[in-house]
């Protein structure tokens, strides 16, 4: 199952940076025919500001599967598997804890536009559930994994041995 998810979040990060990529298109075509032809398509800066948040949503996930989340080593290589075993379960619980923070406030901000029929004010008046609504997948898709995880961590700890996700190599995934 893990492995799974690992290689949707593989599959969602080269999409964030297909989005990134076309949206780094989109300004600088902006730019240029600002400047040259005095022509602005009116929404490459709405778009992009979408685009931000849509992959750092989503990306969440694939950073936490290849342990790019900022981490303190120094301690943690030095003590036990049993020490190990419980600093992951204490890692997981909060980085859950969080990401349903996350997950419950962006599903509010979604709830709310839909409720009050939120467009942006914009020349393109964009419907601000549609993008809101990816943002809040990604969110969810990592609360969903992080979730995972935990039981995962907790398992490990239970058993007392170092066979899981963590404690695999990014190798080994």
């Amino acid at each position: 199952m893990v492995k799974k998810l690992k290689k949707n979040s593989e599959y969602f990060i080269y999409l964030c940076g297909i989005l990134l990529f076309s949206s780094v298109l989109l300004i600088s075509a902006e730019v240029v025919l600002r400047k040259f032809f005095l022509f602005s398509f009116g929404a490459a800066d709405e778009l992009s500001g979408y685009v931000l948040g849509i992959i750092i949503s989503w990306s969440l996930t694939y950073v936490l599967f290849e342990k790019m989340h900022i981490r303190i080593d120094v301690i943690y290589e030095k003590v036990s598997n049993k020490s190990k075993n419980l600093f992951d379960v204490i890692a997981m619980f909060f980085t859950f804890s969080f990401s349903m923070l996350l997950t419950y406030f962006s599903f509010d901000v979604v709830y709310t536009s839909i409720i009050k029929n939120s467009t942006a004010n914009t020349p393109l008046g964009t419907p601000l559930w549609i993008p809101q609504l990816i943002w809040w997948l990604g969110f969810a898709f990592f609360s969903l994994v992080v979730f995972i995880l935990l039981l995962l961590a907790i398992r490990t700890m239970i058993s007392n041995k170092r066979n899981d996700y963590t404690s695999v190599s990014k190798e080994q995934l």
